[in-house]
């Protein structure tokens, strides 16, 4: 790595900045209702468009049954410069209940310093933070010393149930000395951070039958268990008394890197006052390296569709977060042995199998690291944390298994108060534009080998 000259942006240019991240909000690009809605074309153009004006050359990749990633390219002149690839996720999360925003969560505002609006942090923050880099390296009439490429996928928020199939169809495409991934969170608002492991995910459907029709609940009540309360007990048979996972055979593991009190993680969760918390062992170890399973949802009558009758089908979607260290297709295994072993009153069960993505856990401290730690002082003025996340990147794992020798690099764009994933999501801005100034330091610091 060479010297890197200071890296600033001016409030015009991360205005325009701002102005590109309101447009990408703007789009309603919720994978979960489409993969190819008008929304999400919109959303992916816009990202393309984005990338041509940095004089990138772009194109879509396309997988059947998946919506299209933008790739870009920014190539070097010199054949044997570092290859660099930056990504992040133009998708988004449903929004669920319009009355728990403040705010319209396709239009954005800015309050207190925060921009709010659903994918405002998760993750077209990220992609801004990759277009914000390059553009304030090119503007300074600087070249960038190693040959850029740029994946902006379109299905993370599924899951990355493609993940595979565009790593084989466009291996060498994708093929990078190191990868940027900016799709994290910081440890909190002005403590930066880089994230070192992530745990996997898998989840499923267990579709629970005790009748082949609804019988009327006075006649045969008693007598006739109904599929609501037979999942119920299979559920409730997930955890033990002390909320840890009950599934046999999984990853657990302790870290005690990092001390914080369980009501500190209630409160910035919002829980209610007489709320406890669930699992044994140090906190960050429980969110970090064990397992945890939560119920996504519930199929069975409405209260409003309520009648007396014996309901005889009921289904529910389980997801579990998987230690790193641990396979997800063993994890997948045990949570569906768990699940049919030994059915409540002899109850039809079945379970449809879903995502299964990796777990991550970083080796090393690589070059791409030691710039990136130079770039958090150049723009924070301190050096950053390494933390875990108890979310999942799925292509991460796919990435590290295709390019066993590629150093991955996991950045922060959100913050533990960015509501990821829940009503009023917001991205602090100075945040956004230190986490741009750090990246632009790490490309500029790569060394290419060449004058």
């Amino acid at each position: 790595m060479t010297d890197t000259p200071p890296i600033q942006i001016d409030d015009s240019t991360f205005d325009q900045l701002i102005s590109v991240l309101t447009k990408f909000v703007e789009s309603r690009s919720i994978s979960l209702e489409g993969s190819h809605t008008n929304e999400m074309k919109n959303c992916r153009d816009l990202v393309a468009d984005q990338f041509k004006k940095l004089g990138a050359s772009v194109q879509l990749l396309e997988i059947d049954g998946a919506p299209d990633a933008v790739y870009a390219e920014l190539p070097h002149s010199n054949p044997n410069a570092p290859i660099i690839l930056l990504y992040s996720h133009y998708d988004v999360q449903p929004v669920g209940d319009l009355s728990n925003w403040t705010s319209e969560p396709f239009e954005t505002t800015v309050r207190d310093n925060r921009i709010f609006g659903r994918g405002a942090s998760d993750d077209k923050s990220g992609i801004i933070t990759h277009i914000g880099a390059l553009q304030s390296i090119l503007a300074s009439d600087s070249i960038l010393p190693c040959h850029v490429k740029i994946i902006i996928e379109g299905e993370e928020e599924l899951g990355s149930p493609h993940a595979s199939e565009f790593l084989e169809k466009y291996k060498e495409l994708l093929r990078a000395d190191a990868v940027i991934i900016a799709d994290s969170v910081h440890w909190g608002v002005d403590e930066p951070a880089i994230t070192t492991s992530l745990r996997g995910l898998v989840d499923c459907e267990i579709v629970v039958k005790t009748l082949e029709l609804g019988v009327h609940s006075g006649e045969y009540g008693g007598i006739v268990p109904d599929a609501l309360m037979t999942l119920s007990r299979i559920i409730t048979s997930l955890h033990n008394e002390d909320g840890t996972v009950a599934v046999e055979g999984l990853v657990s593991k302790q870290t005690n890197e990092i001390e914080i009190k369980s009501s500190e993680i209630l409160e910035k969760a919002g829980a209610f006052p007489s709320l406890q918390t669930i699992g044994t062992g140090d906190v960050i170890s429980r969110l970090w390296t064990q397992p945890a399973i939560s119920v996504l949802a519930i199929n069975a009558p409405s209260i409003d569709e309520a009648i007396n009758l014996i309901v005889p089908e009921a289904r529910a979607k389980i997801s579990m977060r998987i230690a790193p260290g641990q396979d997800p297709i063993a994890a997948l295994d045990a949570l569906e042995a768990h699940l049919t072993i030994s059915p409540p009153w002899g109850a039809s069960i079945k379970v449809i199998r879903g995502a299964a993505a990796s777990p991550f856990e970083s080796q090393q401290a690589g070059k791409l690291m030691q710039a990136y730690e130079k770039g958090v002082l150049h723009a924070w003025g301190k050096m950053p944390r390494k933390i875990g996340l108890g979310g999942t990147i799925p292509l991460v794992a796919e990435i590290k298994n295709n390019y066993p020798d590629c150093e991955i690099l996991i950045t922060g764009v959100g913050d533990p108060i960015s509501r990821i994933h829940g009503p009023d999501e917001s991205q602090d801005l100075t945040e956004l534009k230190r986490n741009i100034i750090a990246e632009a330091y790490v490309l500029m610091a790569i060394n290419s080998g060449t004058d």
